[in-house]
């Protein structure tokens, strides 16, 4: 077991170099606003939530992460003004490692929504943000440290207690948001569709410890499609996701879809929701994990909870166990269920 931990925390090491300032979570799609700065404010008028991670945990010291986020509309969206701003802010926290190895980001997400005819809305956002890493390596074992035969923390190591760098982060991006109909009532019942590209770290921040490297943090690549179809006169709805994520030689596919099924109903007049919704859902993770999920929505309030299976190499070591992710969120859903706005 303990070659099996060494051999991870190399692994885990590693990833971080590759994704050092980026929270990855399977629910991707409950904050689309921290893949794509452009994804929000069109469906929601107001949305705020808080999502939690644990990974790996069950046999070394793994991941441990949140992200938060708050989104408002900030301009009115009418029939006598095509566009429409929109604002708000992310926040991510990740522990990992040994090392404890701990990043903390912020970003501030800024977009623009054109309405460009009844059934479509093209925005486009820019995100400012910052990212700062800290690593305490006073709990790591050096190759120094070991003399042919055995491990000796007497001799001299590459210990210096706890480093910290922190960095400006920049991003960009850009979505197509269409809806299948142009009614003004009940448009919960329509089927809708989000297709986004984005790209991370456009000003690639330098991100080693070593001062004296020139190492820097390349852009990651985003291309994410979200799907909902209602069924004509039924209560049940089938939401698919694609998430496409390139950074360097790294890679990211995440590819699933949820089942919904809403209790009640609303009134076609006022457009008022009286409704819940419960749905469950798989997702794959390319080379990675399959992950289940499982939701509930009471109102304006959206809590669930998904576990990953790990399916990699390395599910020898964690016998098939992944992660635990759960999630709240809060939405002002007047725009869903008027369609577009006043349009």
């Amino acid at each position: 077991m303990k070659l099996k931990k060494k051999y991870f925390i190399i692994f885990l090491l590693l990833t971080k170099n590759i994704f050092c300032q980026d929270v990855h979570l399977t629910q991707y799609f409950i904050a689309p606003q921290t893949i794509n700065p452009s994804a929000f404010g069109v469906i929601n008028s107001f949305e705020a939530g808080l999502q939690y991670k644990s990974q790996w945990n069950a046999f070394t010291k793994g991941f441990t992460s949140y992200s938060a986020f708050v989104n408002k509309q900030l301009t009115e969206n009418s029939k006598k003004f095509k566009g429409f701003y929109s604002a708000g802010l992310n926040f991510g926290y990740d522990r990992s490692g040994d090392g404890k190895l701990t990043t903390i980001f912020g970003g501030l997400p800024i977009n623009y929504s054109l309405r460009l005819n009844d059934k479509q809305v093209l925005t486009s956002g820019v995100s400012i943000g910052f990212a700062q890493k800290s690593l305490t390596s006073t709990n790591l074992t050096w190759g120094s440290q070991f003399d042919g035969f055995n491990y000796n923390s007497n001799l001299p190591n590459e210990n210096r207690n706890k480093e910290t760098i922190a960095k400006l982060d920049l991003g960009v991006g850009m979505a197509l948001i269409s809806k299948n109909n142009d009614k003004k009532f009940a448009a919960s019942n329509e089927s809708s569709n989000t297709l986004g590209f984005s790209v991370a770290h456009i000003n690639k921040p330098r991100y080693s410890f070593d001062r004296n490297s020139k190492e820097r943090l390349l852009m990651r690549f985003n291309l994410y499609e979200s799907f909902n179809y209602c069924f004509s006169g039924s209560p049940y709805s089938i939401s698919p996701s694609l998430l496409v994520q390139y950074q360097g030689r790294a890679s990211e596919v995440i590819l699933g879809g949820q089942f919904n099924y809403k209790m009640g109903g609303e009134s076609y007049i006022t457009g008022i929701k009286k409704t819940s919704t419960i749905g469950f859902g798989a997702f794959y993770r390319y080379k990675d994990a399959f992950a289940l999920n499982a939701f509930a929505e009471v109102k304006k309030i959206i809590f669930g909870v998904s576990y990953d299976i790990n399916t990699s190499k390395l599910r020898k070591t964690s016998n098939s166990r992944g992660g635990l992710e759960i999630f709240i969120k809060i939405k002002n859903a007047n725009h869903l269920y008027k369609g577009f706005g006043n349009w």
